[in-house]
């Protein structure tokens, strides 16, 4: 209970404390330091009023880094974002425009922005917030592009003109869905989003409303963010209605918060996709007919049934929603019998029984490792599946289950694996095919660079069309050569008390629109 309140029926609480009474602090989000204040208007008093108060709930890979990524969400504004097509939207951006050479892009902001201490947004504070971004290690390996940016000139208040060492213009724009923030000090930053994050807070994190916010202020006065060490805790919790936004449903409750009336369940797809990857530089993963065979040997739609329960879809490792790809999708369909005749076709052919009869267990044609991650509870069933799929042609996939973002990330970085079982950002910012898929990267090195002159015709592409055109490229090089086994990308779900009206917004995450959520103030009688 915030110093200064008393509970209320229905989750609210009656605060007698001025309304004003913000601290400054900070909350460890990596290297970015949030200091955090706003003002009173002059003649402003303290009065009584009641404050709606909205409790989410974090369980599990929910906290830690999960805690900072939507307190940031909560509290900042992006200069632009990413449309579920893939498309460029505003945010504190108005309006962009790509020089017909594609060697530098004008970005002008909106005028009625305004940071969490009052003070306006200006070409400045977005120039030093890019600045910082180029010159980040972190930042430009996700974001190679950024490191194209040659200079960043101020031109006037509210527009910035971004000059280019190559024609990369048209894909940097999805790399500048940056957070903008205004420096205050040394290691201070000050966002401008819809709410305020409240310092000092040890048990939850408590973010307050802010008054100001250029879209509007919202009507949750209050947002409190609750962890949990479990889904189960979580879940035990919403039903006690001391929270009312459960973040992230996991797979085996959803059937259960579904059949519960009090409250909704939205669904989300979500930009990864768990894949087999192999590293290319080793043998047999070297011949791209074995990987081609064993992505013809796995059944996609076992896997999506029996480790996500159906929630999610088939998926070739590619956002093919992006606009880039018109919808067109490349995909392998589950034929074992191709699996085994191009298993033949590259030299490993499976054993007759007199072969097989020193071999212990059963016969198999091929056997390799795969480094599957404890973190994320869908792995180990996923690796399960297939292997069982994968012993039907007579191929032995053994299982390193070891964590995933620490121990598998640096093992993935040397040549010392055969495959790999991951999460993989599918890249609706096309930049990310780039950081990911270009040998030139190091997010981990498995020898693939067949794609290398497709991403780089996509990096340079002046026109959409050269957009489309190389992004096209690339979606077929990546079915041809294979080289991962991409299986399916799953669904989220989130759950919100029925006591909040959520705006209906598809193929979006309603965390975007949290800002913008009701109280339905007839929710308890109905």
């Amino acid at each position: 209970m915030i110093q200064g309140e008393t509970p209320k029926a229905g989750g609210r609480a009656v605060r007698s404390s001025p309304a004003c009474r913000w601290r400054r602090g900070t909350v460890a989000v990596a290297t970015l330091v949030v200091a955090l204040g706003t003002a009173c208007g002059a003649g402003e008093s303290p009065q009584q009023s009641s404050e709606v108060v909205l409790s989410i709930g974090l369980a599990g890979a929910g906290r830690g880094d999960g805690l900072n990524q939507l307190v940031l969400q909560l509290t900042s504004d992006s200069l632009i974002r990413s449309g579920p097509d893939g498309r460029i939207e505003e945010m504190l951006a108005s309006d962009w425009s790509v020089d017909p050479d594609g060697t530098a892009v004008t970005v002008t902001l909106r005028q009625d922005v305004t940071f969490h201490d009052g003070s306006p947004l200006t070409a400045h504070d977005v120039k030093t917030t890019l600045d910082q971004a180029r010159q980040s290690a972190y930042r430009v390996g996700r974001d190679p592009l950024l490191s194209d940016i040659e200079s960043i000139k101020i031109m006037g208040l509210d527009q910035v003109r971004i000059a280019l060492s190559r024609p990369s213009g048209q894909m940097l724009l999805p790399a500048l869905g940056i957070y903008i923030v205004k420096q205050r000090g040394e290691g201070e930053s000050i966002p401008s989003g819809p709410f305020i994050l409240e310092p000092d807070t040890v048990e939850e994190t408590t973010l307050r409303v802010n008054p100001n916010y250029y879209q509007g202020r919202s009507d949750i006065d209050t947002v409190r963010i609750k962890t949990f060490s479990s889904v189960r805790n979580a879940w035990a919790a919403m039903m006690r209605s001391e929270i009312d936004f459960l973040y992230d449903v996991p797979i085996g409750a959803r059937q259960f918060v579904e059949a519960d009336p009090s409250v909704r369940v939205f669904s989300l797809d979500t930009p990864y996709a768990y894949a087999l990857l192999f590293n290319t530089s080793r043998p047999p993963f070297d011949d791209p007919r074995v990987r081609v065979a064993l992505s013809y040997a796995v059944d996609r739609h076992a896997v999506l049934d029996r480790a996500f329960r159906g929630h999610g879809s088939i998926t070739s490792g590619l956002w093919t929603s992006h606009w880039v790809y018109g919808g067109k999708e490349l995909i392998y369909g589950y034929d074992p019998q191709r699996a085994d005749r191009l298993l033949s076709e590259a030299g490993l052919y499976l054993p007759t029984e007199t072969q097989a009869a020193g071999i212990e267990g059963f016969p198999n044609r091929l056997r390799f490792e795969t480094l599957v991650g404890l973190d994320l509870a869908p792995m180990e069933p996923i690796a399960l599946i297939m292997q069982q799929q994968l012993r039907q042609i007579g191929v032995d996939m053994e299982t390193d289950a070891k964590p995933l973002f620490v121990d598998v990330a640096a093992q993935l970085l040397g040549d010392d694996w055969d495959a790999a079982l991951v999460p993989l950002n599918m890249a609706r910012n096309l930049s990310r095919l780039y950081a990911f898929w270009h040998s030139s990267q190091p997010l981990f090195d498995a020898g693939f660079n067949q794609a290398d002159a497709a991403l780089d015709r996509l990096r340079s592409s002046v026109t959409e069309e050269d957009v489309v055109s190389s992004a096209g490229a690339f979606q077929q090089i990546m079915f041809d050569q294979a080289p991962g086994i991409f299986l399916n990308r799953p669904e989220q779900a989130r759950a919100v008390s029925r006591r909040f009206i959520v705006p209906d917004t598809p193929e979006r995450d309603i965390i975007e629109t949290l800002w913008q959520w009701q109280v339905d103030e007839g929710w308890s009688t109905k």
